[in-house]
């Protein structure tokens, strides 16, 4: 009978049904990689009818039953990129090269597509900075600054899920109910099974049988199209205008007919009389009645004159105080965005440092570069490394490495977590030494 290999490190099984190097039970190993692949299957069924919402849970659990499942990591890549999520996808194929590095994995293929692409990641980073200005903008009560920077996201990015919650949730605060749901139905579009989606209907009131007639009637939108509110108001617009047509076309006022006039009846005399007796009571009556008149209208029109004066006068005063208000709040948010553009910068540093390495990227290596950012001073950078490291496998160095970087960053309950998971679990490390006088403190 052929030898069997161990499931986790290829590794000969021993008689009792043990890894001869890792200590792993094959039988409970293939049931947990058995159990992954069927949730990975589960992942791939509700992908294939655009149910991303549940397909991303099915293949987390994938993953936590057998973390090396490569199909399972990059299907996952795959729908946060449908989403919108570039970052999020990158990650998972990032991941899934270091387990296996070659041309057999398609992530790496993928990963060289972005890196092709060179506008790619820098159009990521834009879309994360304008969505995190949106959700500023909503949660300071600017919500006209909200709307205006999540149109311009979603013309650019159709696709972004969270884009579109967001605009709903702002419309539903708003009570414009006929917009969130316009948006509403553009996520089930992509996502027809979006949780959030789905009870933000319900909170309008929207009975479960619409909602399902509205997933429905969403495949025919186009999502790849760019989303704007411009055609519903167009409609509002020559809804107003046909109105106003119909009006002039059917009057309420029906116009008499007309009887023409036999002048030859009135002789001279009575032409003349009326003449005269015309221009004398036009002199002696109307005019001074029509001059009085416009003077009043003068002094009239004078009055609302410097009524309206005023009232501008006032305007202007507020706006001054306005804009004075608005140059406030925008040299505080000025301020705020370069100290988040410098963590961006930070955050795109390690990132790099990551994208670069692959597909070489270790454990070893990752636990070297942490220790390096350490000796530094970039904790943070350190702290990112260390848990791409997780990814790939657990041990002291990795905690350990951990630990002196939440120490750094003054994070002294993290970094104590860290240091007593190499007690516990790695009682022959090297470290423990080290971290002696930490787990007494």
């Amino acid at each position: 009978m052929k030898q069997r290999e161990c499931l986790n490190c290829g590794a000969p099984v021993l008689a009792d049904g043990h890894c001869s190097r890792c200590g792993m039970n094959y039988k409970l190993l293939a049931k947990a990689y058995n159990t992954s692949n069927y949730y990975y299957n589960l992942g791939l069924d509700r992908a294939s009818v655009r149910d991303l919402t549940g397909a991303i849970d099915a293949l987390n659990l994938a993953l936590k039953y057998n973390k090396q499942n490569i199909n399972a990591r990059n299907l996952l890549g795959l729908i946060y990129f449908e989403m919108g999520e570039t970052v999020l996808g990158l990650t998972q194929w990032v991941i899934s090269s270091n387990y296996l590095p070659g041309e057999g994995n398609v992530a790496v293929r993928y990963i060289k597509e972005v890196q092709s692409d060179s506008e790619m990641l820098d159009q990521a980073n834009q879309l994360a900075k304008q969505f995190n200005q949106a959700l500023t903008h909503a949660r300071q009560g600017t919500k006209d600054l909200a709307f205006i920077q999540l149109r311009k996201i979603l013309a650019n990015y159709p696709h972004f899920v969270q884009g579109y919650l967001l605009l709903a949730l702002l419309y539903l605060d708003s009570g414009n109910y006929d917009k969130a749901r316009k948006a509403l139905k553009r996520v089930l579009r992509i996502d027809k099974n979006n949780t959030q989606a789905v009870r933000y209907l319900a909170e309008m009131g929207v009975t479960p049988r619409e909602i399902i007639d509205m997933k429905e009637h969403s495949r025919r939108i186009d999502v790849d199209s760019a989303y704007t509110d411009e055609v519903q108001d167009q409609s509002e617009l020559e809804t107003f205008v046909q109105k106003r047509i119909e009006d002039i076309d059917k009057p309420d006022q029906v116009i008499g007919s007309y009887k023409e006039v036999n002048h030859v009846r009135f002789n001279l005399v009575y032409v003349s009389v009326g003449l005269l007796l015309g221009i004398l009571t036009f002199w002696l009556l109307i005019l001074p009645t029509k001059l009085d008149m416009a003077g009043r209208d003068i002094r009239k029109a004078q009055l609302e004159f410097s009524e309206e004066v005023s009232r501008k006068n006032t305007a202007i005063s507020d706006l001054e105080e306005q804009i004075t208000e608005l140059e406030r709040q925008i040299s505080e948010k000025e301020k705020a965005e370069e100290e988040a553009r410098q963590s961006l910068k930070d955050s795109k540093d390690a990132f790099t440092l990551i994208k670069t390495a692959v597909p070489g990227s270790t454990y070893k290596n990752l636990c070297a570069e942490a220790a390096k950012s350490i000796s530094d001073g970039a904790y943070a950078k350190a702290i990112d490394m260390c848990n791409v490291a997780l990814q790939i496998k657990e041990g002291d160095e990795v905690y350990y490495q951990m630990g002196m970087a939440y120490q750094g960053n003054h994070d002294e309950e993290k970094a104590k977590a860290a240091f007593l998971n190499i007690q516990e679990n790695y009682p022959e490390s090297s470290h423990l030494e080290e971290i002696k006088g930490y787990l007494e403190d």
